[in-house]
C-alpha cells in the first residue's frame, strides 16, 4: 500500500515537472527566437557590429570628423562609452582622436566613461590623457572625482599610485594630483 503511494506521488511529481520542462522549453525557444529578431541592445545597435579595429580602421581612412558623424547618425555612441566605460584597451585608445571632433555633450559623456575606466585599466586611461593637461583630456577633467561614489575615488587613487610607467609619469602625477584635490603648477 505504502508502495503504491510513493509510486503514484512520483507519477504525480514527474507528470508536473514533465509539463513544466516542455513549458521551459517553449518559452525559451520563443524567446530565442524573439532574440534573433531584436538584439539586447535594440535595433539601432544591431544594424552595423562596431569593433574598435573597424573605428580605428575608419578613423586613419577618413578622418576623425567623419566618425563621429557616422557615429551620430548611426546612434552608435551608447555602444562606444560602454566599451570605453568598462576598461577596453582599443577603445579607450580611440578616446584622443575622437574626443578632438565630438560636440561638448558628447564630450562630456565620454569624459565620463574615461572616469569610469580609470580603475579599471589606469594606463590606458593615463596615457589617453592630455600630456598638457588641457581642458578635454586632461588629468584635471578625467581624474577629478566630482559626481563620483568614494568606492569609485578610492579604487581609482589605488589604481593610479600602482602605476610604474616612467612613460606616463607626468600625467599620471597629473592625474593623482586631481585626484587628491591637489593643483599642480
Amino acid at each position: 500500500m505504502v508502495l503504491r503511494m510513493r509510486a503514484a506521488l512520483f507519477a504525480r511529481f514527474a507528470r508536473s515537472w514533465g509539463l513544466a520542462c516542455v513549458a521551459c522549453l517553449v518559452v525559451a525557444t520563443s524567446i530565442r527566437v524573439g532574440a534573433a529578431a531584436t538584439p539586447p541592445f535594440g535595433p539601432a545597435e544591431a544594424t552595423r557590429t562596431l569593433t574598435a579595429r573597424t573605428l580605428a580602421r575608419q578613423i586613419q581612412q577618413d578622418g576623425p570628423q567623419k566618425v563621429v558623424q557616422a557615429l551620430t547618425q548611426n546612434k552608435e555612441w551608447p555602444q562606444t562609452r560602454r566599451a570605453v566605460a568598462t576598461g577596453w584597451q582599443n577603445w579607450i585608445d580611440l578616446m584622443p582622436d575622437l574626443m578632438s571632433a565630438t560636440d561638448p555633450a558628447t564630450t562630456r559623456s565620454l569624459q565620463l566613461a574615461l572616469r569610469q575606466a580609470l580603475p579599471r585599466n589606469p594606463r590606458a586611461v593615463v596615457a589617453a590623457l592630455d600630456p598638457k593637461n588641457g581642458p578635454v583630456r586632461g588629468g584635471r577633467t578625467i581624474c577629478a572625482p566630482a559626481g563620483m561614489p568614494a568606492t569609485w575615488h578610492r579604487r581609482a587613487i589605488r589604481a593610479v599610485e600602482a602605476l610604474h610607467d616612467i612613460h606616463l609619469s607626468d600625467v599620471g602625477a597629473d592625474c593623482l594630483d586631481a585626484l587628491n584635490g591637489r593643483t599642480r603648477s
